[in-house]
């Protein structure tokens, strides 16, 4: 773990000291990860639709024929949300059990209908893990402690490790009905890009190994496993910022 962390953390210190891209070259980095984002989040949800299915209602902001409304609207909710997120860090505001819920509506308008933007009220499973999560009288209270934590900032820790265990702890709570993996991976890159890192990139094609990981967390209370799978979707973000950069100056 301590290994890849300390790559990622020296290419993020290498991306800061070079010169900013050109003009043009930052919007066209955002739409593209705007778009690979929410087919990737999406994906690992089980949505069906492809890369190019999801450009094509992201940017083009039409519907493909044969899916199901709801998966539609996961794909036009995500990509609502990551402007919201934008604007909120933008802002300079603290993190709040409101912003929590403000997100969360948005992550399901249209889905879950009054359970949208609210914490669970009914006990709930995970599928496919043997974590059970606790009783729903306790969420408020356990997200408190999050929240303060979130708004607190990491301290001494390092900020992919910070969002790393962030993303763990909220999906132990699992305080929504739904939506508590989307969740999760939007609160890790609230984190990181709150704290001047590139967001992290969880990839459908890792799926295997990011659920494994997040259950050995659940499981064992060892996290290194899932600090590593956020550290490596982190430098994907690196990487391709990093490539880009040298090409423009070759």
């Amino acid at each position: 773990m301590e290994a890849v962390l300390e790559r990622v953390i020296a290419k993020h210190r290498q991306l800061l000291s070079l010169p900013p891209l050109s003009v043009g070259s930052p919007q066209g980095l955002r739409n593209d990860f705007m778009v690979r984002y929410v087919y990737e989040t999406t994906a690992l949800e089980g949505n069906s639709h492809t890369l190019e299915e999801t450009r094509t209602i992201v940017q083009d902001r039409m519907t493909v024929g044969g899916k199901l409304l709801r998966e539609h609207f996961e794909v036009v909710n995500i990509h609502h949300a990551l402007f919201w997120l934008e604007d909120f860090i933008a802002s300079g505001k603290p993190i709040s059990e409101e912003v929590i819920l403000e997100l969360h509506a948005i992550v399901m308008d249209r889905i879950r209908g009054h359970d949208a933007g609210a914490y669970r009220r009914q006990p709930i499973r995970i599928s496919g893990s043997p974590h059970i999560p606790p009783h729903w009288m306790t969420v408020p209270t356990a997200m408190g402690g999050l929240i303060e934590r979130l708004d607190r900032g990491p301290g001494n820790e390092d900020p992919i490790t910070f969002a790393a265990r962030a993303h763990i702890e909220f999906s132990r709570i699992h305080p929504f009905t739904g939506g508590n993996g989307t969740m999760a991976r939007l609160l890790v890159n609230l984190v990181l890009m709150r704290f001047g890192y590139l967001p992290a990139m969880y990839r459908v094609s890792e799926r295997n190994e990011y659920i494994s990981a997040l259950g050995r967390a659940y499981t064992d209370g060892d996290d290194t496993e899932f600090i590593t799978v956020t550290a490596k979707a982190v430098e994907v973000m690196i990487d391709q910022r990093l490539e880009l950069a040298f090409r423009s100056r070759s």
